[in-house]
């Protein structure tokens, strides 16, 4: 049975948007070990990777922070993240974890305002698992071919870590992501109007 989503999931918060002032969220699926209690501190709680290892989630959540954080400016921050578990086959969810991230140097551009990017990769079990991004320093209304590089752009780089060994987030299938398909830029209108018409 598919996950809705969960069974655990990792969410960021990002901050720092103004005028008017908003925030985002990023949420990550992912296999814990275990069954630890609401309050349990991040270094007690152990998360599964896509290679077969395992780490602690606070060792996990700073090494995805360290490549999501490219995608934004120093002016741009994450206020903390939370672990949620999921009550099987619903959308309610409880409280686990609660950390705080390394933050690591920003870029030095700017964030487009009310842009989306979004990058869509195959799972294992053959879903569609999709990272979304909301006011990044992206720009552009493209879509092209997501291709994993180390060394490339925020995009590409994000792409390479997710396909990697260290990656631990889940697709809703239950399997971790194999191939990278698609980059796609664009506007989020939901924002858009928060922005420029207050509502």
């Amino acid at each position: 049975m598919p996950n809705l989503p969960g069974p655990y999931e990792v969410e960021f918060t990002i901050t720092g948007f103004t005028s008017p002032v908003r925030e985002h969220k990023i949420r990550l699926s992912c296999a814990v070990l275990g069954n630890p209690a609401p309050g349990t501190l991040p270094t007690a709680i152990t998360v599964q990777k896509a290679g077969g290892a395992t780490a602690s989630l606070d060792v996990v959540v700073n090494q995805a922070w360290s490549f999501l954080r490219q995608f934004w400016p120093n002016v741009i921050n994450c206020s903390g993240y939370q672990l949620w578990k999921y009550v099987t086959g619903t959308y309610g969810k409880n409280f686990i974890a609660a950390g705080a991230v390394t933050t690591p140097i920003g870029t030095g551009a700017t964030s487009t305002v009310a842009h989306q990017t979004t990058l869509t990769f195959r799972s294992a079990n053959g879903g569609i698992m999709k990272s979304v991004f909301l006011e990044t320093t992206n720009t552009g209304s493209t879509q092209v071919a997501l291709v994993p590089n180390g060394a490339g752009n925020i995009n590409q780089k994000w792409a390479a870590y997710v396909l990697s060994v260290d990656n631990f987030w889940l697709a809703a299938d239950d399997a971790y992501p194999v191939v990278a398909l698609r980059q796609s830029l664009g506007e989020n209108e939901r924002i858009w109007r928060k922005v420029f018409r207050g509502n």
